[in-house]
């Protein structure tokens, strides 16, 4: 649907090949961005992000006609163009979905997607890249690839276990399963119901990971084993609400590797880890007997979710041009004291233990 702009302007608006009946506003619930626009008789537009307005250029007739087009897809397109210009620290990665990365040891890849803490202060996040062939997850459940960005918070949120269990199952230390994890109850909704698990059972009026992150709220946290419990505030770092608008649901990739974690940590480079992600190998195989290892938990391959932890591979492949050919043929778990220095030029290294979405299969979990 067109309207009038001015006197001799007309507008039309459109969301990739669906019209609009009014232009999106700059906070809008889609995450839309100006994308391009196409103006008849000789006229063009320049884009105004801090107005959010276009200013037509070359109008020279009246009842000119220009149509604005607005993507979510937008820094996916910004991220591919910039890549064109900038060699060093964007990178095409060597797998067979071409995935576009921020390398190095300290690329310029903070955004602001609208995330504040409690004062008003911006928190800012840390692009990974563009991942392409991504199964999105539609509200009926159906799903379609997609290219999407990737992003990672770009301070913590404090220490929080991956999972911890009861005394009596695998002796507390958790269970090496995404989908039930602790942490995955912590940052996504859903589970505000969460109760607390106690040897003998739940402990029915105490809630606990639950969804606290997701809800920007504040109550209890498992921190060690044995269900070991703590008071949290996730008021000034969890999610607001203009971001989880902002977030898809995806088909995350659980895979693992097919023999023990212990015994092979030669094969953990970033090609290798990449591969098993996607596998259909689980962690059940080298849990099935003993006090560590007594859990009755089915494992799974892939999980539907909102927010997850990065991959292996994606620390493996932010690893600088200069030392790749190098250090993406080395185990990521030899790239301590390695020549190059494979750590030291990758920025996802940090001086703080992280956790991984990949769960270790490890006889002793």
């Amino acid at each position: 649907m067109q309207y009038e702009g001015s006197g001799d302007v007309f507008f039309a608006f459109y969301n990739g090949d669906e019209e609009l009946t009014t232009m999106p506003k700059k906070d809008n619930p889609e995450g839309l961005g100006f994308d391009y626009a196409i103006c008849d008789k000789g006229a063009s537009v320049e884009w105004n992000s801090s107005k959010w307005a276009p200013t037509v250029l070359n109008l020279s007739e009246s009842k000119t006609k220009c149509t604005l087009y607005f993507s979510s897809d937008i820094i996916n397109k910004y991220i591919e163009k910039l890549a064109k210009k900038d060699t060093t620290d964007l990178i095409y990665d060597e797998t067979d979905d071409r995935n576009l990365r921020y390398t190095g040891a300290s690329p310029i890849n903070y955004i602001d997607i609208g995330d504040k803490d409690s004062n008003g202060n911006k928190i800012l996040w840390r692009i990974i890249g563009v991942m392409n062939n991504v199964v999105v997850v539609d509200d009926d459940g159906t799903t379609h690839f997609e290219s999407l960005v990737k992003i990672i918070r770009s301070k913590d949120i404090g220490w929080q276990v991956w999972d911890t269990s009861a005394s009596n199952v695998n002796s507390g230390w958790g269970v090496n399963e995404w989908s039930k994890a602790d942490l995955m109850k912590l940052l996504n909704p859903g589970y505000e119901e969460n109760k607390y698990e106690t040897s003998g059972g739940i402990e029915e009026d105490s809630f606990i990971n639950n969804s606290l992150y997701w809800n920007k709220s504040s109550g209890y946290v498992y921190y060690d084993s044995s269900n070991s419990r703590r008071s949290y505030d996730f008021s000034s770092t969890g999610l607001t609400e203009s971001v989880k608008e902002k977030i898809v649901k995806v088909r995350w990739n659980t895979g693992t590797m097919p023999e023990l974690y212990s015994e092979n940590t030669s094969k953990l480079i970033a090609s290798y880890m990449y591969e098993i992600e996607r596998s259909e190998n689980n962690v059940k195989q080298f849990c099935d007997s003993g006090s560590y290892c007594n859990d009755k938990v089915e494992r799974h391959t892939t999980w539907d979710g909102y927010i997850g932890l990065m991959y292996p591979s994606d620390y493996g492949y932010a690893v600088e041009e200069s030392v790749r050919t190098e250090c993406l043929a080395q185990s990521m778990w030899n790239w301590s004291g390695s020549t190059p220095d494979c750590k030291g030029n990758d920025w996802l290294y940090t001086k703080s233990d992280q956790w991984t979405i990949t769960p270790v299969p490890n006889h002793n979990s």
